[in-house]
């Protein structure tokens, strides 16, 4: 039975459908990263996360579709020169947050 695997691995990557992705028995890793590097940058394929809508998830279990977009998002990470973004915010730490950094597990042996 032919699924919308890589539509609907394209949309939670993009956020966009991409019909002319086709459908498949079960995803094809290679080729649909290949697909997207038209579409988007690594960057934003690892950066993004886009819920699916009902009719592309339509006969994909959820775990299945996990470890499916793991796999693409890990193929994507391994392509030389990609490098993912660093999470960087502006905001302070919480007393907790900097609680937390302070602490020293036993075994480190401070």
């Amino acid at each position: 039975m032919d699924l919308s695997w890589h539509q609907a691995l394209a949309y939670a990557l993009t956020g966009r459908r991409v019909e002319e992705l086709g459908r498949q028995a079960k995803p094809d890793v290679p080729a649909l990263v290949l697909a997207l590097g038209d579409i988007a940058t690594p960057a934003e394929l690892l950066q993004s996360a886009y819920a699916v809508p009902a009719d592309l998830m339509e006969g994909i279990g959820a775990a299945q579709f996990a470890a499916a977009l793991f796999t693409v998002r890990s193929t994507v990470a391994a392509q030389p020169g990609v490098r993912p973004a660093p999470v960087v915010s502006s905001r302070a730490l919480t007393a907790d947050e900097r609680r937390l950094l302070g602490e020293v597990p036993p075994h480190h042996g401070v």
